[in-house]
């Protein structure tokens, strides 16, 4: 026994240890917490502590207000440990006794989680008024030294701190020593009570008290018959009380034993033949003694193994509690993933003199050695050959923005609409009956949300370096394609070192001819040879094919061949810097208004497949085996 003890001990700390860990992730689906459940009061009040190899039992004495349960407990303990009034006392706090220097082998705290323990001195001490829960404690020399005995605050109390009082203590409790009367036989709370214990197998003494003998001889076991009938409790030893206040008060009170069968419903139970007079009271202490303590603590240890694995009310029912509502998260994360919260069609595009530019810069650095330093020379002398007409260009208009000076303005209205169709589709989403994601968007979708969102994205958008972006962007697709296309890049280098040698004529005979008055975009035409041919097949730029010399025609045509990988190439600069731009807007919108809601959409979704929530379901499969092999006779 002592073996399989440490087993179940062994397993159901490493159940707890699960759960508690499966706890913190399922606080994301808005469950209700471990604690106050109670098969997980059952494993943490009564299986941690008492699953042990030192058995001990532990006797309640239990019952609703005003019915002389202080009256049992200091006749079974044979000492006015409680007090006891005509008056219903209104016990507050539990009263336990404990054998000599068995704190000094047990953990009194442990067993009674929850309680905070006071060494007992006076009978008032469980009447005080405490919100925080106590338990009074004192050693009594006639107990065995494996027993410990309660009185318990009423189970019916007004007060719902007496109840959860109560209900722990019958978590932790073995035997419960039910004390009924003729008005608290059939309450709710009272019957409420005692189906939970029935649940969990207790150890049921029940002590009708208050009898009025020998009138209510033919009538308790009727009283009776209803309360097994409505709670499920079956009786292991019944007795019966008389309502004398002097023997309660003088520990005189006989209590007699009586013969009891829950009868079938629709059935009446036959009384007792013996007649009262004539009956022997009993001494319940030495009925506790003479039971078989360790045949009863294993049906009780065993009763709450099976509450706790228990589909309908155990483990089990909180793993499948924690799927359904997985369930309603994943038809949350649905419905927010197939709502589109924007759609840009109007996002700019970047001036294509600056992807000229950029690309311009970049093919310059590829330039090597002779061919390096001719389109360097002529480069400078067309800026300085230039430099009059632009000066007088400036005197005719007026003076030009920064080209990606405009596209910012461009670029912050086209994020105000979108950030204002995000709003739009999210209240919409919010108002599509989804409890979960209306309680989750209503503080996303304040207005003071919106400000403190465009407030942050106006400055990030302020700060943000286009051209430097700009340039990456073009060094790795430009970089790529000398890569991918070696044989193309050869051939354009080719070209390049055939401009640079025919680069004199060309260059004064372009210019002459009137090509500059395209503007700037001419000058880079004249200078750089691959962008010439971009912008040939371009028609965005320079208005189509550019062919207005003989040396131009040349080399257009000469890349003919390549003009429409060309022109692919080009369109997916701006394809591919427009699409880093929105996917900085995606980014900056998720962190700073949805912030971490799809990853917790997406963590609920798959809690059931977790490996803690595996966890927890090996560890009660575990329990079942060792329960299934566990054969004991009670």
């Amino acid at each position: 026994m002592s073996s399989t003890l440490h087993e179940f001990s062994k397993i159901i700390h490493e159940l707890r240890d699960h759960l508690r860990a499966l706890e913190q992730h399922a606080n994301q689906l808005d469950l209700a917490g471990l604690s106050g459940r109670e098969w997980f009061d059952i494993l943490e009040r009564k299986l941690i502590p008492q699953l042990a190899d030192n058995l001990y039992l532990v006797v309640a004495v239990v019952g609703g207000t005003n019915i002389g349960k202080s009256v049992i407990f200091n006749h079974l303990v044979n000492q006015q440990t409680s007090a006891i009034s005509p008056l219903a006392s209104q016990t507050r706090h539990p009263v336990c006794l404990v054998p000599q220097n068995f704190e000094q082998t047990h953990d009194l705290d442990q067993i009674f989680q929850g309680f905070q323990l006071i060494p007992w001195s006076a009978p008032e001490d469980p009447l005080k008024q405490d919100e925080q829960h106590l338990l009074f404690w004192k050693h009594s020399e006639t107990l065995a030294s494996n027993l410990l005995v309660l009185d318990t605050p009423d189970i019916d109390s007004d007060a719902e701190v007496n109840w959860e009082r109560a209900e722990r203590i019958r978590q932790s409790a073995d035997v419960l020593v039910t004390v009924l009367t003729q008005q608290k036989y059939n309450d709710a709370a009272v019957k409420q009570f005692f189906r939970e214990a029935a649940r969990e197998d207790k150890v049921i003494i029940t002590i009708f008290n208050q009898c009025q003998l020998p009138d209510d001889e033919q009538y308790w076991p009727l009283w009776l018959n209803t309360f097994c009938q409505e709670t499920g409790v079956h009786p292991e030893l019944v007795f019966i009380a008389p309502n004398d206040r002097q023997a309660a008060t003088n520990l005189q009170l006989p209590i007699y034993p009586r013969s009891f069968e829950p009868a079938a419903p629709e059935s009446v139970p036959e009384p007792d033949s013996a007649a009262p007079p004539t009956d022997t009271p009993a001494d319940l202490m030495q009925v506790l003694s003479q039971m078989q303590f360790g045949e009863i603590k294993v049906r009780t240890l065993k009763g709450a193994l099976h509450y706790l694995i228990e589909p309908d009310t155990g483990v089990p029912s909180y793993l499948q509690e924690i799927k359904r509502r997985s369930n309603e998260f994943r038809s949350a994360s649905e419905l927010l993933s197939e709502q589109e919260l924007a759609e840009i069609e109007n996002w700019p595009l970047v001036p294509n003199s600056v992807i000229v530019t950029a690309v311009r810069h970049w093919w310059q650095e590829q330039r090597e050695g002779w061919s390096a330093q001719v389109h360097g020379f002529y480069n400078a002398i067309g800026k300085g050959v230039l430099w009059p007409v632009r000066y007088i260009k400036s005197l005719a208009t007026e003076e030009k923005r920064p080209p990606m000076e405009i596209y910012r303005e461009q670029e912050w209205s086209v994020v105000l609409q979108t950030v204002e169709g995000i709003y739009d589709r999210l209240t919409l989403v919010s108002e599509l009956g989804n409890e979960l994601l209306t309680n989750r968007l209503k503080s996303v979708l304040n207005g003071t949300s919106r400000e403190q969102l465009l407030k942050i994205l106006h400055e990030e958008h302020a700060n943000f370096d286009f051209t430097a972006q700009l340039e990456e962007l073009i060094d790795s697709e430009m970089t790529f394609f000398k890569s991918e296309s070696p044989q193309y890049y050869t051939f354009l280098k080719q070209l390049d070192h055939l401009a640079a040698v025919a680069r004199p004529a060309l260059s004064v005979g372009l210019f002459f001819v009137g090509f500059g008055a395209v503007g700037d975009v001419g000058t880079q035409i004249v200078t750089d040879t691959m962008i010439q041919s971009v912008v040939n097949v371009s028609g965005d730029v320079a208005g189509g094919a550019v062919t207005t010399t003989v040396g131009e025609t040349a080399v257009s045509s000469t890349a003919a061949s390549g003009a429409g990988y060309l022109e692919a190439k080009f369109r997916r600069f701006h394809a591919v810097f427009a699409q880093k731009r929105t996917e900085w807007l995606a980014t900056a919108i998720r962190e700073h208004l949805l912030k971490t809601l799809p990853e917790e959409l997406k963590s609920a979704v798959s809690l059931p497949d977790s490996e803690m929530y595996q966890s927890v379901q090996n560890s009660v499969s575990k329990l079942n085996t060792q329960l299934s092999q566990l054969r004991i006779s009670l």
